[in-house]
């Protein structure tokens, strides 16, 4: 009996060493393969990006920088909007192509924002304005004319959050009735 009682404590045993070598080896990989993506680390491998790849600039997918980056781009969104309803109040000229100078609209919009210009760029970039030139500056370009590519209601029924956080706003596509 007390052969098989030892028999048996000894096998428990093994499986417990057994069970801590595992854990050990399964740490020892851990930290190795985090020690790889560890620029201060010796056995720091460079990643290799395919700027082609459709997950190229993209935050994992639902982890809290995608929640945060679509959160924000809910946030623009509502800003170009806010923005274009200010030009358009403040525009002379008749929709679609209504026009304000950017000095004015500098003034006007500094009372709600300092994101005037990142905000005519983005608006730019989704065909919602247009002006000369690549950058706009106070004093230089103030008599620069901000002009509307189409009227505030078309601009409010398109203009939509995307829900990807690297393109954040999404235009419509404009239906043409028969």
């Amino acid at each position: 009996m007390e052969q098989i009682l030892a028999k048996k404590a000894a096998q428990r045993h093994r499986g417990s060493v057994l069970n801590t070598v595992k854990m050990f080896s399964n740490i020892v990989a851990k930290t190795e393969e985090e020690l790889k993506r560890d620029p201060g680390s010796s056995t720091y491998v460079e990643p290799k990006y395919d700027k082609n790849s459709s997950d190229y600039g993209r935050p994992p997918p639902g982890s809290k920088t995608e929640r945060r980056g679509i959160k924000a781009g809910v946030h623009v969104c509502r800003e170009v909007l806010f923005l274009m309803e200010k030009i358009d109040e403040s525009a002379e000229g008749s929709p679609p192509h209504k026009y304000v100078a950017f000095g004015r609209l500098f003034y006007i919009y500094a009372l709600y924002s300092d994101k005037l210009v990142g905000m005519l760029l983005r608006a730019r970039k989704y065909g919602l304005v247009t002006f000369d030139g690549e950058m706009l500056y106070q004093g230089q370009d103030d008599s620069k004319l901000i002009v509307m590519m189409m009227p505030i209601e078309e601009i409010r029924e398109r203009l939509k959050p995307s829900g990807d956080p690297k393109n954040c706003i999404t235009l419509l596509q404009h239906e043409n009735p028969l």
